[in-house]
């Protein structure tokens, strides 16, 4: 079976915009709105650059609206982590994000900027961290949206948090907590085994 012309064009975007990708990890989930979503990885061997997983499928339905929202809001995830990425690893992060990209038919409305969601567990490589703040472009290098033949299509950042972060965010405007956050900490960086985040 064809892919819909809007993850056509997604893997479009994304080859011009990161190059070929490096692993494709697919959850395939049977009849529904997300059929198949798939986890691109775009490896790195520099300590300094960053690994990056995006999800491709999520996008192939509009979201479900609801108060407040616009109707036929579509979107995909990326987190990014500094340094290379295990195989095992890889896979790891990919269920945490194929789960996440369901959470708006599971639950009943769509994700956005500025959100905050909780995981069962901890996001693999990030010890403590099973939170996550979803947050649009903090650098100018950083697509907001990409642009395809159906719609635009919101690229939503997952930067994991820990509990005191959570905390911090939920009294906290959106974009002042990013700040905060970009000023206390590489986002990008593996935690130690205990949780503590990497510095700048």
């Amino acid at each position: 079976m064809n892919a819909p012309v809007i993850l056509r064009d997604l893997f479009h975007a994304l080859q011009q915009e990161l190059g070929e990708e490096d692993n494709g990890i697919a959850f395939d989930n049977g009849p529904g709105p997300l059929a198949r979503i798939d986890i691109l990885v775009h490896r790195t061997t520099d300590p300094s650059a960053a690994t990056v997983f995006t999800t491709v499928g999520m996008s192939v339905e509009p979201m479900p609206s609801a108060e407040g929202r616009a109707v036929g809001d579509r979107a995909e995830l990326r987190l990014r982590r500094r340094g290379p990425v295990s195989a095992e690893d890889e896979g790891r992060i990919a269920i945490h994000l194929a789960n996440l990209a369901a959470h708006p038919w599971t639950f009943g409305r769509p994700l956005g900027w500025g959100e905050i969601v909780t995981f069962g567990s901890d996001l693999p490589t990030f010890p403590a961290h099973h939170h996550a703040f979803l947050a649009g472009p903090w650098t100018m290098d950083q697509p907001g949206f990409l642009e395809t033949t159906t719609a635009a299509v919101r690229v939503i950042n997952v930067v994991p948090i820990t509990e005191p972060e959570r905390a911090q965010a939920l009294t906290t405007a959106p974009e002042a907590f990013v700040s905060d956050l970009l000023d206390a900490r590489d986002v990008l960086a593996p935690a130690t085994p205990d949780g503590t985040a990497a510095p700048k």
